[in-house]
């Protein structure tokens, strides 16, 4: 299967959509892991395909690394470069072109429950399995909300951002 080059439109809509994802991501920060990264990443790959969507994921999490420089680096960027492409194959996956918010919303649910695995996983490799337990232990609260928002959020947002976006891409096209 011969893979189709990306254009000027692909790299002008991966760039808006990561931009805007950045700036909903510095909109809701006060609010304790309740994130629309995980939905907008999530209906791009729906609607724009997984290639675009990891790109995507990836440009997003540069701007995120960049804003590092004011708030500090840590180990959350490896986290970051995982967990965001991550998100763009699982709803490859378990998605695929679907519009089905019930579905969208399970996956997200899941994927805010256990957004810190791969953390945990990062920290046994720098600090031991100790402070990775620790890490997860601590955090089970703050999971059950991530993974609360995502679900809630799509269900009421999943359908009309699939909605909006499909319409960009039909003008576009």
């Amino acid at each position: 299967m011969k893979c189709k080059k990306l254009g000027l439109l692909d790299a002008a809509l991966i760039g808006l959509w990561a931009a805007m994802t950045f700036a909903v991501k510095i909109v809701l920060a006060p609010i304790a892991n309740v994130e629309l990264v995980s939905l907008l990443l999530c209906t791009f790959t729906v609607v724009m395909g997984l290639k675009r969507g990891v790109l995507c994921a990836l440009v997003f999490t540069t701007l995120t690394v960049f804003e590092s420089s004011y708030y500090g680096a840590g180990d959350w960027i490896a986290l970051y470069y995982i967990n965001w492409p991550l998100l763009t194959v699982l709803t490859r996956i378990f998605l695929g072109k679907k519009q089905n918010e019930f579905r969208a919303a399970a996956l997200l649910g899941l994927f805010g429950l256990l957004f810190d695995i791969p953390s945990a996983g990062i920290k046994w490799l720098l600090f031991g399995p100790v402070y990775a337990l620790t890490y997860l232990v601590s955090g089970i609260a703050f999971d059950l909300m991530h993974g609360a928002a995502n679900f809630v959020s799509a269900l009421f947002l999943y359908q009309p951002c699939i909605t909006a976006l499909d319409k960009v891409r039909k003008k576009a096209s």
